[in-house]
């Protein structure tokens, strides 16, 4: 801004600038803005490339623009003009936000973080300090470069702040912990416009806040992580095994269910569930990977091995590598992928029931056979959570430190009058799977979280009553509203699951 352009000016020149779809917002904007920010419109012929683009189509806010502020001074000139002339907005760091909730924000902006991607590591201190938007991506080979390593979360493309404002779970977390526990401080910019660290000595009941529900009380700027204990040397033994779902499916989730009260902190299982193209047969495609040698992780492997798999392979690589080792090196084209339409929801899981599973099986094939445009896959991501339990419950906002197992539903298509049949088979799989959790309410992990689920399926019932009242204090507006908003008033807190 300017210096001589005082904020109450800048109301002034903008109190007339009417709020209609049609607006030109870099009217409303441009004069609170450094140089280096800049302002996309719809119209624009290059707009998607010049603007971080969401990961899936499906229940996407329509933005009438995006800002890309430069500085923290950008965004709180931003939030304050928006607030000023009741124009909402969202924050956007990787893009990966998945809540139906978005879909509520109408003659909105995108507040487009991008240009905040800094990786900074204090290796004296072993602490890492990153950007509102950085990329698990982005902060690989400095952190591997200096000998360190950090949890990626569930793919290399997620911001990271958005991962952690969520609690930030990782294949990792048995031995590191989850993300939104490695946390050292948090600088955010409030729904007043200003800019406040917080952390377990400065404001600490906002810091316990944003570790779960962190979306509702601000727009990070740039957060200081404690680095973990680097394990094995970062050296991570990766393996992969292909079964056919019909022949295997009860074994494999039979040996899922034999790793409930005994898996090692070390051991992470991603299994993918999906109808085979060619051979028109389910099939399960399973990756574990073990943070130790291969002689280690033999005993867990060979359950699977023994399984006789049409085909597998046990690797030895470098933890920034495993991503790229997974599901025999097929590109995760879908979790980093861009504008795709994926309709997707999820089930926590302190238990596995292994018959659940298997009928689920049943009906994905069904469903598949008779829907053959809509592609859907069913990933398991088995996390194990010693280390998480070692945090006592209530030290941040994530209510679910027992839980082991996020069941993830995700159906792709193009053909837009498939949704009546997609939302039907969704809604009945995931009443079903939740039905078998081992929960007596549905528990959602809210990054995961379609959005009608309800705070208590987010948040946990016992932590919504200290929520509001925070949510009330920081954000008494509700602009920060349009991802798995905590309400600010009483009444049910149930969802439609």
């Amino acid at each position: 801004m300017r210096p001589d352009l005082t904020w109450q000016k800048v109301l002034s020149a903008t109190a007339a600038v009417a709020t209609t779809r049609d607006s030109n917002i870099t009217d409303i904007f441009g004069p609170v803005l450094s140089a280096r920010a800049s302002i996309h419109l719809p119209s624009d012929a290059n707009y998607t490339s010049c603007v971080t683009q969401r990961w899936s189509s499906h229940a996407a806010p329509p933005f009438i623009g995006t800002i890309r502020p430069a500085t923290v001074e950008d965004v709180q000139n931003t939030v304050k003009i928006a607030a000023a002339h009741n124009i909402p907005f969202l924050a956007t760091g990787g893009g990966h936000g998945v809540s139906i909730q978005m879909a509520a924000l109408r003659d909105g902006i995108q507040i487009d973080l991008a240009k905040f991607n800094s990786v900074h590591l204090d290796t004296k201190k072993r602490l890492l300090t990153v950007g509102g938007a950085a990329k698990f991506s982005d902060l690989i080979k400095p952190v591997d470069e200096a000998g360190a390593q950090f949890p990626l979360g569930s793919a290399y493309c997620v911001g990271v702040l958005g991962a952690t404002l969520g609690a930030g779970v990782s294949a990792n977390q048995g031995y590191a912990g989850l993300l939104a526990d490695l946390l050292d401080e948090v600088q955010l910019v409030t729904a007043a416009g200003r800019l406040v660290t917080a952390s377990r000595t400065q404001y600490a009941d906002l810091f316990w806040a944003l570790r779960g529900a962190g979306a509702n009380f601000g727009i990070v700027t740039s957060a200081t992580f404690r680095l973990p204990e680097t394990v094995n040397k970062g050296n991570v033994t990766n393996a992969n095994f292909l079964f056919p779902a019909a022949d295997k499916a009860a074994q494999v989730y039979g040996y899922l269910a034999s790793l409930d009260d005994n898996m090692s902190a070390l051991l992470a299982l991603n299994i993918g569930t999906f109808l085979d193209p060619g051979s028109k047969q389910l099939m399960l495609l399973v990756n574990a990977n073990f943070a130790g040698p291969p002689d280690e992780a033999a005993p867990y492997l060979a359950a699977l091995s023994d399984l006789q798999p049409l085909r597998s392979e046990v690797l030895n690589v470098r933890w920034p590598d495993v991503f790229a080792t997974s599901y025999f090196g097929i590109p995760d084209t879908k979790a980093c992928g861009r504008n795709q339409h994926v309709n997707m929801r999820s089930v926590g899981a302190r238990r596995t029931d292994a018959a659940a599973l298997v009928a689920f099986l049943g009906a994905l094939d069904r469903f598949s056979r008779a829907h053959p445009g809509v592609f859907t896959a069913m990933m398991i991501h088995r996390f194990p959570n010693q280390k998480v339990r070692e945090v006592p419950d209530g030290d941040s906002v994530y209510p679910y430190r027992d839980l082991k197992m996020h069941i993830q539903l995700e159906s792709e298509y193009e053909d837009l009058s498939e949704t009546q049949a997609v939302e039907e088979f969704l809604r009945a799989a995931r009443r079903n799977l939740a039905a078998a959790s081992g929960y007596a309410s549905p528990a959602v992990y809210v990054n995961f979280a379609h959005g009608d689920e309800g705070p208590a399926a987010w948040y946990g019932e016992r932590n919504l009553q200290r929520l509001r009242q925070l949510k009330r204090k920081w954000d008494p507006r509700g602009l920060f509203g349009f991802y798995n908003a905590v309400p600010t008033a009483g009444g049910t807190s149930d969802g439609d699951l």
